[in-house]
């Protein structure tokens, strides 16, 4: 059996270092642990070949070697570097003190400052540029190991590793310049500026460098900036373009220049402003004009990676804070466009002519280049709107982008893994020999060792090579699928051909033109859809650039024009979207928005097309703009409480209450719209949002006037009660003479059955607790007292008011007290004893206690609802049913319907109020007897009433959803604005918006299933009536 090159190689290499000293029994233990090592040394020969060198060149191979007997992994750990790197074997071989740094260091990271502290003070010392250049490759060779050892012997992540090589190089640029600003300013001064101070200087990193993940061989692209033009303190008065053009170039030499000890970096300054034919070093000022006149895509794309590395870092940061805007733009240009596009295209055009080099792992289809590029794209595309994402880190940035929304998880997850084991790849290919590339070798031999130091090894079910060569096609296959998803999604490519775009941005098209693209939809008025389209495009206000506001609308013109002829009316739809964008301002704005929004774009068509009401309410309040974006994000409507809560904060201190509670109710009504027709609430939890807004909007009504009527009358008290009053009064009121006495509004009706839709009145009674009289806070001349009825009543009428009044801003809410006990021409407020003496009397009607049925206490102190709700339930179930009760409510319903149109949806037949009263007539019924069926809701009653054996199944499901139905078709009629509040259209362009607001395929559809539940609903109406008559 012939001897592996291992057991070959061993007996003359082991002779060579015995013969250098080192005694038999320390061979064995060094054998021993080579031999031990050798399978998972990626060059067994190499390695002992450096081993061997290292050992001759130590000054004494036999204190090593004893070292390797003391600690067992000291040896192993070298083997691993010195089979690894032959740049780092030679580097050990003439530096010993080297492997003593790595030996206390174990290639820990060291910050920074450290870092910069440490040269800085070696070169302090330092006095000819010859010894300050030898200090520096000293110190890059030095601290290369260290690292070097922490990446191939430690496994230190990649972040850590490329950042410790990116922060030596900082540490060596900041020596660099101390040294030779030090060394300049005896010959040429010191460069001030106008204002006598000190001229800064900096050096600012990009590419690898300045994303802070910088390779073993990388060359470092750099810009030298200074900081105002001006004059050095010398008596020769040189220039300060002078001095830092000297500086600049004496930093590259000192750095850069090849010397028998190699160069620390090689220099690339060809991104400065003009390239190689700019000047080697800019003023900050003129840097900035170059920028702002002349910056280029991929200049800006650069610049993503930018930072200060040395010198004055805090001019290099100002620099970048002026520069971000420019660097992210929030509002593109035709030219941002084009040129983001083209670097789209240049990205997808390189990787496909990368297929022969696949071995060249970053340039490579699927390699790092391409991760880079297309990350820099999503970031040039997204940061001006997210300013999260901007970051000049890889792996730092694929985080934020999958924080912001911009990639998966998944991606985010791919992207970053195989990122990393490309870069630790690509440390394994450079540190071999200390050079710059990333190409794998060609031969199986060369690329098994490549594989072995990447940590894979030989299995009985397959070699090292082939598990290497398979996973690293997965990985560059799995990225290429991954960021071609990406750079389609961020700018599809159809986009680029199609005729909408050419059509916006076309300044004077062909009339044949406009008909060949307008004549795709179905417009009417091609000639008139083209003027109201190229109105998007233009902005109304003078400062705004049309430019920009037309550039946006041609990247969403195919999307819009889709979505304006899907809407019944495409012509109508067009003249509505260009009246209300012209209200809101910005219009680039909103178009830039739903590039990015798909959603949003959709809303927006759907409100212009079918919804005035809420069209009407953004034209009325351009900022609710804001509310509509906050309707497609917010998981759920806000709670009662929140609401109350936030309209506290905005009448905090305000005199007016109008406008706020105006533009507080139409934000609500809005949100609340957006969502009903985007169907993501039930029914049910869309009334409750806009009754919850009533009861804020009068609770902060209630409030207010309070206050006022305090001020003018004093705080309303009560007296104690009489020896006859009412024993409720008596529990209730008995020792609280001269305390404060409270209103209490009972809501009745659809508030109070937190059912209202977006236009029903407020069905309000006023009660207060018991009688009293007013005692003045302080006395002025124009306060006096009264009774508390007075009070009371006065405060009624104050909020039905503020509530019924038509301003300005148009009515709030119609506000309706004729359900009181007095009815519309009695007392507007009464007590609660009042109220219940009221019913007891038996004064009370059966259509009043069917209203009852509705009543909920929604303003007042708390003792007093609850007293004012246990009377209330009292007089409404209290009275023994009589079945002769369910043909006089019967006879009620009659009448209604008698006033009412057969499509009436409330009040025509099988409409809404024949579930309500038919609800109302079974609570009524049996109410007395079953506490649970007392709720003032509909749909909560109707659960209920099945609940309690009341109603059966079968009649429970099929009223919920026909009240559901009715509810929802109300609710989009009352968003169209039709003059017929509750008429079921017989237009057909009515019927159409209808359908398409409630998502039926046809108007006819939705014709036919409301007619069927009507006649449905009215047979089992009479049905259960008969029954009940019985």
């Amino acid at each position: 059996m012939a001897a592996s090159p291992t057991a070959s190689l061993a007996s003359d290499t082991w002779s060579r270092i015995a013969a250098a000293g080192v005694p038999d029994d320390l061979i064995s233990v060094m054998r021993a642990q080579f031999d031990a090592s050798a399978p998972r040394l990626s060059d067994a020969p190499m390695a002992l070949r450096n081993l061997e060198r290292f050992l001759t060149a130590a000054r004494n191979p036999l204190s090593t070697s004893a070292l390797f007997e003391r600690d067992a992994e000291a040896l192993p750990s070298l083997l691993q570097l010195l089979s690894t790197s032959q740049y780092l074997a030679d580097l050990l071989v003439r530096d010993q003190e080297c492997y003593d740094l790595i030996r206390m260091t174990e290639g820990s990271p060291v910050a920074r400052d450290t870092l910069v502290d440490e040269l800085v003070s070696e070169v302090e010392r330092l006095e000819t540029e010859t010894a300050v250049s030898a200090a520096l490759r000293r110190a890059k060779q030095r601290e290369t190991i260290r690292i070097a050892y922490g990446d191939i012997v430690r496994n230190q992540p990649v972040a850590v590793v490329a950042r410790q090589v990116s922060l030596l190089a900082d540490a060596i640029l900041e020596a660099g310049v101390a040294f030779l600003q030090r060394h300049l300013e005896p010959r040429f001064g010191v460069p001030r500026r106008r204002d006598g101070e000190r001229a800064r200087f900096c050096v600012l990193a990009l590419g690898k460098l300045g994303g802070v993940e910088l390779n073993y061989s990388s060359d470092i692209d750099l810009i030298f900036l200074y900081e105002e033009d001006g004059h050095t303190d010398h008596a020769r008065n040189p220039t300060n373009r002078e001095y830092f053009d000297r500086l600049s170039r004496d930093l590259v030499k000192l750095v850069g220049e090849k010397t028998d000890r190699g160069s620390c970096y090689r220099i690339d300054l060809r991104l400065r402003p003009e390239g190689a034919r700019g000047p080697i070093c800019s003023a900050r000022d003129s840097m900035l004009a170059y920028y702002d006149t002349k910056g280029r895509t991929w200049e800006r794309q650069a610049f993503i990676k930018a930072r200060p590395a040395a010198g004055d870092r805090a001019l290099g940061s100002e620099l970048l804070a002026s520069l971000e805007p420019w660097i992210y733009r929030r509002y593109l240009s035709l030219a941002d466009i084009a040129g983001i596009k083209s670097l789209k295209r240049r990205i997808e055009q390189r990787t496909h002519a990368a297929g022969a080099s696949q071995r060249d792992v970053k340039s490579g289809n699927g390699g790092l280049r391409d991760i880079e590029f297309v990350l820099q794209f999503l970031q040039l595309l997204n940061g001006g709107a997210l300013p999260e994402v901007r970051t000049g880190t890889t792996l730092d940035a694929i985080e934020r982008l999958e924080r912001a929304g911009c990639i998966t998880p998944q991606e985010r997850a791919l992207l970053a893994e195989n990122y990393e084991f490309l870069r630790r790849l690509e440390h394994r290919l450079q540190i071999l020999f200390d050079l710059q590339t990333h190409t794998l070798p060609e031969a199986d031999d060369e690329q098994r060792k490549v594989a072995v130091r990447m940590g894979f090894l030989d299995t009985a079910g397959s070699s090292a090579l082939k598990a290497f060569q398979t996973d690293l096609t997965r990985r560059t296959e799995l990225n290429r699928r991954v960021l071609d998803h990406l750079l389609h999604e961020a700018f599809p490519d159809a986009a680029d051909a199609e005729p909408e775009v050419d059509l916006v941005n076309d300044p004077e098209p062909r009339p044949e033109q406009i008909a060949a693209v307008l004549g795709r939809y179905p417009f009417r008025d091609q000639a008139g859809a083209y003027v109201n389209l190229m109105s998007l495009a233009t902005e109304r206000i003078r400062f705004l650039s049309t430019r920009r506001c037309r550039h946006f609308l041609a990247s969403i013109a195919p999307r819009l024009l889709t979505a304006i002829a899907q809407t019944p009316e495409p012509d109508a739809t067009l003249i509505s979207l260009s009246r209300v964008s012209d209200s809101l301002g910005g219009k680039a704005a909103l178009w830039e928005l739903f590039s990015a929004n798909h959603a949003s774009l959709n809303l927006y068509v759907t409100l212009c097309a079918a919804c005035p009401y809420l069209s009407e309410l953004l034209v009325s309040n351009p900022g609710m703009i804001d509310e509509l974006m906050d309707s497609l994000l917010v998981g759920r409507m806000p709670t009662l409480e929140t609401l109350e809560a936030s309209l506290d904060e905005l009448t905090r201190g305000a005199e007016d209450l109008d406008p706020i509670l105006h533009s507080f109710k139409h934000a609500q009504h809005l949100r609340v719209g957006v969502r009903d027709i985007l169907g993501k609430d039930d029914i049910r939890d869309t009334h409750a949002a806009l009754a919850d807004t009533a009861e804020t909007c009068l609770r902060a009504i209630a409030e207010h006037e309070y206050e006022e009527l305090v001020d003018k009358h004093g705080e309303p008290t009560l007296d104690e009660p009489p020896e006859d009053a009412d024993e409720d009064a008596h529990q209730a009121l008995s020792g609280r003479g001269g305390q404060p006495c409270s209103l209490v509004v009972l809501a009745l009706g659809k508030l109070g059955g937190r059912e209202p839709n977006y236009h029903s009145d407020l069905d309000l009674i006023f009660l207060y607790e018991g009688e009293g009289t007013t005692k003045p806070r302080r006395r002025t001349r124009r306060s006096y007292t009264t009774t508390g009825g007075h009070f009371f009543g006065e405060l009624g009428q104050r909020i039905i008011t503020v509530a019924n009044r038509l301003g300005p801003f148009g009515r709030l809410y119609e506000v309706d007290a004729r359900l009181r006990p007095t009815g519309k021409s009695g007392t507007l407020a009464v007590t609660i004893d009042a109220f219940r003496a009221y019913f007891a009397s038996g004064a009370g009607q059966l259509w009043e206690r069917q209203a009852l049925c509705k009543a909920r206490a929604i303003y007042g102190d708390p003792a007093a609802c609850e007293r004012a709700m246990a009377i209330v339930e009292r007089a409404t179930f209290e009275p023994e049913w009589n079945p002769a009760n369910a043909d006089t409510i019967r006879e009620m319903r009659g009448r209604l319907e008698d006033s009412a149109s057969p499509l009436n949806l409330k009040r025509g037949a099988g409409g809404t109020v024949d579930t309500e009263f038919l609800v109302q007539m079974l609570q009524l019924r049996h109410g007395r007897e079953d506490l649970s069926v007392r709720v003032p809701g509909t749909l909560d009653a109707l659960e209920a009433l099945e609940r309690g054996g009341y109603l059966s199944a079968a009649d429970g499901t099929f009223f919920r959803e026909a009240y559901r139905l009715l509810r929802n078709v109300e609710a989009r009629i009352r968003l169209m604005n039709s003059a017929g509040r509750h008429e079921f259209p017989t237009d057909e362009a009515d019927l159409a918006k209808l359908a398409f607001l409630m998502g039926c395929p046809t108007f006819a559809e939705l014709r036919d299933r409301v007619l069927a539940t009507l006649a449905e609903s009215r047979q089992r109406f009479d049905r259960l009536f008969a029954a009940a008559a019985r």
